[in-house]
């Protein structure tokens, strides 16, 4: 009799608990038929960035891989979100019935999205119940990653290389000169433009800054830093000595190339094998210039607690004939060992993968930051003045190396000869263009 009671009581229990059930999913279907039902619209639309002084900002247009807060209503129950046609994620947990965030896709279409979605955000409950908001999709802002000559001079044509400068309307030189005839732009890829240089370039140096369809880029502030030029062959010449390199303590002078638009020689310079001569796998030439000096000098216009990845060596290079063995290998301290303190350029292997080195058939501006040595990795720019002044010897200079790539190539011998000239210590960090120009530095 006990048991037959328990029995019943737990049928009872199943029993309410199914009507339970089933009144919470009809009352779940009720709220979500009813939120179905009540239109959808977009008002406005913000951006999102928490690293701006305005971290929450109206606006009427906004990149690929920006977040953005849309504001409005009945946004409880949206389904689905088109940008520029696009079926764009966004995550329901961040919707509320008044807004809701979404992280514009990189694949989201741009200038090639159908004119009739072009620039539009379509919020979608149903087939009947959907807003069209007209609101500017831009593509991602563009970024400068290298410059072919960082010292040119005047009318030199220069290259900037980087990501999204498709037409290019002004490039800005250190010391406010703007430049808007003449430029040529990869306006299928976005890789480059090219620009020539202005009179009147600050010789304080610093960042260039391009603006263009896709918004506006900081190139690293390196361009035309004289300041932290130390070995030039003309007004500043810290040279020491050299090994292999003929007269080395009398510069070569004779104008190279002779023909081109491209940054030709700047007074006095030196070579690498002058003579075409053939260098032997592994063998070096060595160039030295007299570090006593100059390294703690350099601390007035780089601070020493400049991280090393935002600092390094530039110099300029005109290369004649192959090159496809041999490195440059920019020595800071020497004493240690021929691996220790020091940077390497090596323009045919790039990627862990071996290349053809393309001669651009002028001079050109080689970057060696100091975090490339494994000494200086992780460190700061005082770092590598004391390692200088603890060296062994107190000499830094560029060598031509003939080595190849441990397990990958073996060096064989050579003949390519290598100018070099303007050897500097530079700043290479690149300052943040923003679309909102009260909010530039």
């Amino acid at each position: 009799m006990k048991n037959k009671s328990y029995k019943n009581l737990i049928k009872t229990c199943l029993f309410l608990g199914l009507i339970a059930i089933t009144l919470s999913l009809n009352s779940c279907e009720d709220s979500d038929d009813k939120a179905n039902s009540i239109p959808v619209k977009i008002t406005k639309v913000y951006l999102e960035d928490a690293q701006s002084a305005v971290p929450d900002r109206e606006v009427t247009f906004a990149r690929l891989g920006q977040t953005i807060r849309l504001e409005g209503s009945g946004f409880t129950g949206v389904k689905k979100v088109y940008i520029n046609g696009y079926d764009n994620y966004f995550n329901p947990v961040f919707v509320t019935d008044n807004s809701m965030w979404i992280t514009i896709s990189q694949d989201v279409p741009t200038l090639e999205a159908p004119e009739e979605v072009r620039n539009t955000i379509r919020i979608e409950k149903s087939a009947t119940n959907f807003f069209v908001y007209s609101f500017e999709i831009r593509a991602s802002a563009p970024a400068v990653t290298e410059i072919s000559h960082t010292m040119p001079t005047p009318g030199d044509q220069i290259i900037i290389y980087g990501t999204g400068l498709q037409g290019i309307t002004s490039v800005t030189f250190p010391g406010n000169v703007v430049v808007t005839d003449g430029i040529i732009s990869d306006n299928e890829k976005g890789e480059y433009c090219i620009v020539t240089v202005p009179e009147g370039v600050s010789g304080d140096g610093g960042s260039l800054l391009v603006i263009g369809a896709n918004g506006g880029a900081y190139s690293p502030a390196c361009f035309n830093f004289k300041n932290g030029v130390f070995h030039d062959f003309d007004n500043v010449n810290n040279y020491s000595w050299a090994s292999g390199i003929d007269d080395a303590g009398t510069p070569l002078t004779q104008l190279i190339p002779t023909n081109g638009v491209g940054p030709k020689s700047q007074g006095g310079y030196q070579c690498f094998n002058k003579d075409g001569k053939s260098i032997a796998a592994n063998a070096d030439i060595r160039y030295w210039t007299n570090s006593s000096n100059w390294p703690s000098a350099l601390l007035s216009v780089i601070p020493a607690s400049t991280p090393t990845s935002d600092c390094g060596v530039q110099m300029d290079i005109y290369v004649e004939g192959e090159w496809s063995s041999g490195v440059i290998r920019m020595v800071m301290a020497d004493g240690y060992g021929t691996d220790r303190y020091c940077m390497i350029y090596r323009p045919w292997y790039v990627n862990e993968k071996i290349i053809q080195f393309e001669n651009p058939g002028c001079w050109f501006t080689i970057t060696l930051p100091f975090s490339l040595s494994e000494d200086y990795n992780g460190k700061t720019f005082g770092d590598v003045v004391t390692s200088m002044a603890n060296a062994s010897y107190k000499q830094a200079g560029p060598w031509f190396h003939n080595i190849g790539v441990a397990d990958v190539f073996d060096p064989v011998a050579t003949n390519v000869k290598i100018y070099f000239d303007n050897l500097r210590v530079v700043p290479l960090n690149t300052p943040t263009y923003s679309d909102f120009p009260d909010e530039e530095d």
